[in-house]
């Protein structure tokens, strides 16, 4: 349960300092969005590529911040579970060590799935997600000892 808490708390926060990031990312790469709404809107569509690019990026914004508390609270799950695994001494190291293996897996790892739009994103991706990553991780172990239950010596 405090590790559910803790994910939901810090998946809140997470999604607040994602959604810049993920702005920027939608207007650099707003050129290839762009070519790509254009070879998928059916013939006589009645919105415009602008338009329709600028609610993509609305969606986008709405999106993280959805998606950082749904998976706040899987992941402070999991680390809730995990949480005697984890190296580290306090509740902020596993924390950060917990965010790094988040981004190794899904920056890394998976992130290799986002090559087609050219090495230079990969690497902004690799750069963002490991500082989103960290702070993450800062945020949970931080939550999860302040909502974990106190005890008395």
């Amino acid at each position: 349960m405090t590790g559910m808490k803790a994910g939901v708390v810090s998946g809140v926060i997470y999604g607040i300092i994602l959604a810049p990031f993920t702005y920027l990312t939608l207007i650099l790469l707003k050129e290839e969005i762009i070519s790509i709404i254009m070879a998928n809107l059916p013939p006589g569509y009645s919105i415009s590529i602008e338009e329709f690019f600028n609610f993509a990026l609305t969606i986008g914004i709405i999106s993280v911040f959805i998606a950082g508390i749904i998976l706040g609270l899987i992941f402070g799950l999991i680390y809730g579970w995990a949480y005697e695994k984890i190296p580290g001494r306090t509740s902020i190291i596993k924390g950060i060590i917990f965010g790094i293996i988040l981004w190794l897996i899904f920056s890394v790892i998976l992130g290799f799935g986002n090559l087609q739009y050219g090495f230079t994103y990969y690497l902004y991706n690799l750069g963002e997600g490991l500082i989103t990553s960290l702070i993450f991780g800062f945020l949970l172990g931080f939550f999860y000892n302040r909502f974990a239950p106190k005890t008395t010596v």
